[in-house]
């Protein structure tokens, strides 16, 4: 008596050519996954037009989420000041002479002439030159080589740091990070 399938009367491929003895068997495909295929069909067709003309997106969702964030913690949230509190205070302008030394001076140089960030004493300001602005970017930072110093300083530090960039000697001849032919007053 033999095992092997291939001799066995019933067997429905026997005729089927092998391969390194693996011989093909055209099983049928379960109800389960015929279902399951039919069903994903289904649903695409369904969900795709829905998702397309329904104008949700994670991105609006998200938008959505952040707005009622600002409006839940709006009232716990300090007010930022839009001009500088320490301007001329002479003890603020100390401090900040010292984050300018072991914060800025590495980018901006001593003197805020610029060496691989922007001179700070020239009349060009890419971002702006209001105190509002000149917050943010210390806080925010900005693309391209600013990073953002608010988590590391704080509030009071980066007025006094703009207290002190204030005392800088200002020039106005572009310094490095003004744009090619730009000339003061345009």
């Amino acid at each position: 008596m033999t095992t092997d399938p291939r001799e066995i009367a019933e067997y429905p491929y026997r005729d089927q050519p092998e391969k390194d003895g693996i011989g093909e068997e055209d099983n049928k495909i379960p109800l389960w996954f015929s279902a399951s295929f039919a069903f994903t069909i289904v649903f695409a067709v369904i969900y795709v037009p829905w998702y397309i003309l329904s104008g949700w997106s994670s991105e609006g969702q998200w938008a959505a989420q952040v707005e009622r964030a600002e409006a839940r913690f709006a009232d716990a949230r300090p007010a930022v000041a839009t001009e500088n509190p320490f301007r001329g205070d002479a003890a603020a302008i100390a401090a900040g002479g010292e984050v300018w030394a072991t914060t800025c001076v590495a980018c901006h140089k001593p003197d805020g002439s610029g060496l691989v960030g922007p001179s700070l004493i020239d009349p060009y300001w890419k971002y702006g030159d209001t105190d509002q602005a000149l917050y943010e970017t210390i806080d925010k930072g900005r693309p391209l080589g600013m990073p953002p110093w608010g988590p590391q300083l704080g509030s009071e530090k980066i007025w006094q740091v703009l207290a002190y960039m204030e005392t800088l000697p200002r020039t106005d001849q572009p310094g490095l990070g003004a744009p090619e032919g730009w000339q003061p007053g345009s």
